[in-house]
């Protein structure tokens, strides 16, 4: 055998050596694992059918193009939940940033951009978190403190776009973590049951 075959060998034998500790890690890593990337070979044959087609919500098709109209709904949205939450923006990024890597752990793969900026991911797990919430209530008596013609949650908005909203948010790439929306809920409630703050 050659250096890089023994390498390889001596590689091989060590992780076999480590078996209990292996088999422990990636039982924990694929628990982490919620919210996966659809197969190219699947996602060729309509593509369509698996890209949202309204908004992004979580990694997978953040930034994309012809979802950048949305984001300013979004940030509207944030500023309503937070003014009817009475929370400080600073509370929520700090619960939030608490359990980032269980957040970035529900996805597979992810990609480096969103490892490498920490905030950025925790920024858009709360931007989206609660524009989620807010469209999910959006029929269901919340405060009418949008305006009447608000191109979303107006009358309008609730007729003709919240359906392609909803749509989205049924799409495999295109959910957030459980964790995000219970975090918010929680710190709105103030049950002070929010054990990662």
């Amino acid at each position: 055998m050659n250096m890089e075959e023994t390498k390889w060998v001596v590689q091989i034998n060590e992780e076999l050596k480590n078996d209990g500790i292996s088999a422990v890690y990636e039982k924990e890593q694929w628990q982490r694992h919620s919210i996966y990337k659809i197969p190219s070979r699947v996602t060729a044959l309509n593509e369509r059918a698996y890209k949202p087609q309204a908004v992004s919500f979580g990694p997978y098709h953040h930034g994309e193009e012809h979802l950048k109209d949305m984001e300013d709904h979004k940030h509207r949205a944030l500023l309503h939940f937070l003014k009817r939450c009475k929370k400080p923006i600073e509370l929520i990024f700090h619960c939030m940033d608490q359990v980032v890597e269980e957040l970035r752990g529900s996805y597979n793969p992810l990609d480096e951009i969103w490892m490498q900026y920490r905030a950025r991911f925790v920024q858009m797990m709360i931007v989206d978190g609660c524009f989620m919430l807010e469209i999910l209530r959006a029929n269901d008596g919340v405060p009418d403190d949008y305006a009447d013609n608000d191109p979303v949650f107006g009358q309008h908005g609730k007729l003709n776009v919240v359906p392609y909203i909803k749509r989205d948010m049924l799409m495999l790439e295109n959910q957030l973590a459980f964790t995000v929306l219970r975090i918010l809920i929680e710190l709105e409630n103030d049950t002070n049951q929010v054990t990662h703050c």
